[in-house]
């Protein structure tokens, strides 16, 4: 299986498919310099660097064409907190992670609406895609997703029962 992971930050999903899924490899991509070197620490250190491959870019950018139409999974924890919100975000989070990881713009989708074209031409017939988004957006962000062409949208919750997935 070949899987995309954008806005990889640390690299934890992408590492986590790839040791669950032997079958599977990985291109995990992220525009800060820091998340790209943490990610192939991380990648090094559990053994998978032979099947997780960090690159650096602009969401799928930097991804090489002979790719595009091969994915059969994309996945993305992107910044997705609306601007109006990030002064609520508890300190927990908002302490360790930058303002690039969070920021997804007035309603939150303003990076979806960036991936969801790359999203169509980088996945196989029959790919899906798995994002995280904040809740309050959930409903807007599955009307522009099958805008933009993709079937079976659904939201699925996180294992706290909140919205929080787009599928």
């Amino acid at each position: 299986l070949l899987v995309a992971d954008i806005c990889t930050g640390s690299g934890c999903i992408a590492c986590s498919i790839a040791s669950e899924r032997p079958d599977t490899r990985v291109i995990a991509v992220d525009l800060a310099p820091e998340a790209v070197a943490l990610a192939r620490e991380n990648a090094e250190a559990l053994g998978l660097s032979d099947r997780v491959k960090v690159i650096s870019g602009d969401l799928g950018s930097s991804i090489p064409e002979r790719y595009l139409g091969r994915f059969d999974l994309i996945v993305s924890n992107p910044p997705y907190v609306p601007t109006a919100v990030l002064d609520d975000i508890p300190h927990e989070v908002s302490a360790f992670e930058p303002a690039l990881a969070l920021d997804g713009g007035a309603d939150g989708l303003d990076v979806l609406r960036r991936l969801l074209p790359w999203c169509r031409r980088a996945l196989k017939e029959g790919g899906g895609f798995a994002f995280e988004l904040h809740e309050t957006c959930l409903d807007e962000a599955a009307r522009l997703a099958e805008e933009a062409g993709f079937s079976d949208v659904r939201v699925t919750a996180d294992l706290a029962g909140r919205p929080r997935v787009l599928t």
